[in-house]
């Protein structure tokens, strides 16, 4: 009961820093103006993104797990634990922003948006998976240690 409290409160936890960062990220992309939608559905559609972020980032944090057979892994963070998560949170970015950008022409940058060399990605949305979950994990973890 406690390991499925805390992945409830890391879900909640994480989609509400991915919200706070998919807004924050808004200037990196370029938008047309007929593409935009009202202003209820652009906030729907961005906490519908991070609530998937946010299942990501529990999927993240339970891969770890089992890469470490420890499920209750994030009490004590070491260097490899840490290193998992990180490559982890990179590998999925890469793949989601590669797609979106490059195969269904979800997303496109702005000149502002810093790219990747050679995979041809953007920085930002990648620090994102790298940054929230561990983040989210860090905060989680010091929430329910105050219970």
């Amino acid at each position: 009961m406690v390991f499925l409290r805390f992945l409830f409160s890391l879900f909640l936890v994480s989609t509400a820093l991915h919200f706070g960062w998919e807004l924050s990220q808004m200037g990196y992309y370029s938008f047309s103006i007929p593409s935009l939608p009202s202003y209820d559905a652009f906030i729907e559609g961005h906490w519908v993104t991070a609530a998937k972020d946010g299942l990501i980032t529990v999927a993240l944090y339970l891969l770890v797990g089992m890469l470490v057979k420890n499920a209750g892994w994030a009490k004590r963070f070491n260097r490899q634990r840490f290193m998992f998560l990180i490559v982890l949170g990179f590998l999925w970015a890469v793949g989601v922003e590669y797609h979106a950008t490059e195969i269904a022409h979800r997303s496109v940058y702005a000149r502002s948006m810093p790219i990747i060399p050679i995979i041809n990605v953007g920085f930002v949305p990648i620090l994102q998976m790298m940054l929230i979950p561990f983040l989210a994990i860090l905060l989680t973890r010091k929430q329910l240690s105050e219970k």
